[in-house]
């Protein structure tokens, strides 16, 4: 079972993200900011896949994908935004992705899905 970890600072959007991938069969943990992830990965646990907001106060998505690949260089990634072009997913290299807001949970199933392969 693929385990993935949601970053996201909307609860909402976590629940709604939480509950997508659940339905698809994934063991989802998740976090209200960067800085919780970070202690979440700290930890020990490891994901297959982080799934983050690009625009998060404190700490951005993109600082967190920069930050989580230093150690783990080939983490999988899907940032999302509803500012499609403030994502570029390929300043961070290839196993990163972008997903653009709003998307339905069969849209989010079927990218993570695609990601993992």
């Amino acid at each position: 079972m693929p385990r993935i970890l949601v970053v996201d600072d909307n609860a909402m959007m976590r629940t709604v993200m939480r509950a997508a991938l659940d339905r698809a069969g994934h063991k989802v943990t998740l976090a209200e900011s960067g800085e919780k992830a970070l202690k979440v990965v700290e930890s020990g646990e490891t994901f297959d896949l982080v799934v983050t907001d690009i625009h998060m106060p404190k700490m951005s998505g993109g600082d967190l994908t920069r930050t989580l690949r230093k150690t783990v260089p080939a983490l999988k990634v899907l940032l999302i935004s509803g500012d499609v072009d403030a994502i570029n997913p390929k300043e961070f290299g290839d196993a990163v992705h972008a997903l653009e807001k709003p998307f339905t949970a069969d849209k989010l199933a079927s990218k993570v899905a695609e990601i993992l392969g």
